[in-house]
């Protein structure tokens, strides 16, 4: 899936139980995964691409957003 209504679109897979997060093009890699009953969800890695056309802070803040969107969509959180 691609992300939705934003100036750069990352790719957001599940593999099993991980929401992994990517930047096509860049190095950007986040996973997410829920923990036991904890009501959201858990950075597990994360890597950054120093010559990326955005920041890692921007970038962080997508895959966040996206993970959490995609967690919703799948009835892990609420």
């Amino acid at each position: 899936m691609i992300g939705h209504g934003n100036d750069f679109d990352v790719q957001v897979d599940v593999r099993g139980g991980v929401i992994v997060v990517t930047l096509p093009g860049t190095q950007f890699y986040a996973s997410y995964r829920k923990k036991d009953v904890a009501p959201w969800l858990v950075a597990t890695d994360i890597r950054d691409d120093p010559n990326a056309p955005i920041s890692r802070f921007a970038f962080r803040a997508r895959a966040w957003t996206e993970a959490n969107y995609e967690a919703r969509k799948l009835g892990w959180i609420v």
